[in-house]
């Protein structure tokens, strides 16, 4: 089964098509379709043919029932803290989905105090193998890097990242980092970026 992981398109309609050009069982948009809500229909237009195999999150750009509504507009699955399981080679795989950021200085309005990530966070503690896929980064790695030396991902989720160790973390959000990888601990770690990341389970 191939999974695609994608970010932060932002109304790029050409980067969308893109995306929809490659085969997967499964398509993850990972928040921040549209910039301020602006777009969001038009980009369900060229994802429109993917159905019930795209999973929707909202990014910081977008309100949970901006996506949610969207996403039931178009025949697409609401994604944001969802559970959904995927048959793999080895057994069933968890997946959790997790959408909205850290507090940013953009005044975005889909926004998480560390408080509120970390009960959010909760629920996914158990589920084993775990695949999750949230929106913003992890603190302190290659994925939220925006300048040298300069990061703004959460330190709850860093923390989390830690402690329950998931097998995949994906994100997205911080656009000069797309398409890094890093590790914290045995945790694989990728921001998906545009582009997309493509996974075989």
């Amino acid at each position: 089964m191939k999974i695609l992981i994608f970010s932060d398109i932002h109304g790029d309609l050409r980067a969308l098509e893109r995306i929809v050009a490659q085969p997967a069982d499964v398509y993850i948009a990972a928040g921040d379709l549209s910039t301020f809500g602006r777009a969001l229909d038009r980009c369900g237009e060229v994802l429109q043919p993917l159905g019930e195999r795209l999973w929707v999150l909202p990014g910081n750009h977008e309100t949970h029932e901006e996506t949610s509504a969207f996403a039931k507009r178009f025949g697409f699955l609401d994604f944001h803290r969802q559970v959904r399981a995927l048959p793999s080679a080895s057994g069933a795989t968890q997946w959790a989905g997790l959408g909205y950021s850290n507090i940013t200085p953009f005044n975005t309005p889909g926004e998480y105090s560390e408080e509120q990530i970390a009960k959010a966070l909760a629920p996914f503690e158990s589920l084993q193998p775990l695949y999750l896929v949230v929106h913003f980064p992890p603190q302190g790695t290659k994925l939220d890097e925006f300048a040298p030396g300069k990061h703004a991902g959460s330190p709850t989720l860093r923390a989390w990242v830690e402690r329950v160790q998931p097998l995949y973390l994906f994100c997205g959000h911080i656009h000069e980092a797309a398409g890094r990888a890093d590790r914290i601990g045995k945790t694989q770690c990728f921001n998906v970026g545009k582009q997309g990341y493509a996974l075989e389970i």
